[in-house]
């Protein structure tokens, strides 16, 4: 499968996957939280495996429309506050996980909410340092790449595949469990 997009013959899955991003994002807005939701283009997960040089960036790179990203950079400076808890929902099919993720700023009463995918098979160079640094950081950015807003998920277990384990070198099952990063694995993406 190598070389072919993601969600190549999974296209209704991904809009499921979508529809329970809108819904998400309104049971948060239904709570009480100024929610962004996002709709991202493309999804690579960093390092790419074709990467040479060590990767500067690990984690998901996204790709927003330009007046959602511009929305997202104006809610980050103008709440001036950390998005330090996040909940996230997975879901997996043939090589491919879906994600759908809500960073939370409690202090600002502000969530951002929106939707990633990755195969498996071409992320493994990102899963082994995820695993590593037992952290994953979103990469949020326009097309035209002139500026990005990062997103940090600590103890990232529900983020990776369910049956993931790292290599030998990295100790093993991946042990990360959700507590402090504000995980919550227990819906459906």
């Amino acid at each position: 499968m190598a070389g072919s997009h993601p969600l190549a013959g999974v296209e209704d899955f991904w809009q499921d996957v979508m529809d329970d991003m809108e819904a998400t994002a309104e049971e948060y807005r239904d709570a009480g939280w100024d929610v962004l939701a996002l709709h991202p283009g493309d999804v690579t997960a960093l390092p790419t495996a074709s990467a040479q040089a060590t990767p500067d960036r690990v984690g998901l790179d996204v790709l927003l429309p330009g007046d959602e990203f511009e929305e997202l950079e104006g809610l980050v400076a103008e709440t001036d506050a950390e998005f330090d808890e996040y909940d996230a929902y997975r879901a997996e099919t043939d090589d491919v996980v879906f994600l759908v993720v809500a960073m939370k700023s409690e202090s600002a009463g502000a969530a951002v909410v929106f939707p990633l995918y990755y195969a498996v098979s071409e992320a493994a160079p990102m899963l082994k340092q995820v695993a590593r640094i037992g952290e994953l950081r979103t990469y949020l950015r326009p097309l035209d790449d002139s500026s990005r807003v990062l997103f940090t998920q600590q103890e990232p277990s529900n983020l990776l595949p369910e049956e993931f384990t790292a290599d030998a070198d990295d100790g093993g099952e991946s042990d990360a469990d959700g507590g402090d990063g504000g995980t919550d694995d227990s819906g459906d993406a």
